[in-house]
C-alpha cells in the first residue's frame, strides 16, 4: 500500500517543533551555559543547544537525549569558541 492509498498526502511538512529545554535537559543547559557563555555568548549557546535538542523531539527513547545534547552541542560550542560567529539560524 502506498502513502496515497492510505490517505496520506505529500504536501508541505508540518512546522518543526522545538524541544523543551527543561526537565532532563535543564542540568545540561546550565552546564553548557556555565562553560561557554563567556567564550561565545549566551545567544550562541542557546542557539546551539536548541538546534541539537530539536533533532531529538520525536525520539521514542528519551533516556540518552541529555547525553547526546551535551556531546553534540558541546562539540559545536568548542568549535564556535575557537572561531566565534553569530547564532545559527533555525
Amino acid at each position: 500500500m502506498t502513502p496515497s492509498e492510505r490517505g496520506e498526502t505529500a504536501g508541505p511538512a508540518a512546522p518543526t517543533a522545538h524541544a523543551d529545554l527543561t526537565g532532563d535537559l535543564e542540568p545540561v543547559v546550565g552546564s553548557l551555559h556555565e562553560t561557554y557563555d563567556a567564550r561565545v555568548g549566551a545567544a550562541v549557546v542557546d542557539s546551539e543547544i536548541q538546534l541539537v535538542a530539536d533533532r531529538f523531539v520525536g525520539a521514542r527513547i528519551r533516556a540518552y537525549v541529555p547525553l547526546f545534547v551535551r556531546r553534540y552541542a558541546g562539540a559545536r560550542l568548542r568549535a564556535d569558541a575557537a572561531e566565534p560567529r553569530r547564532p545559527r539560524e533555525r
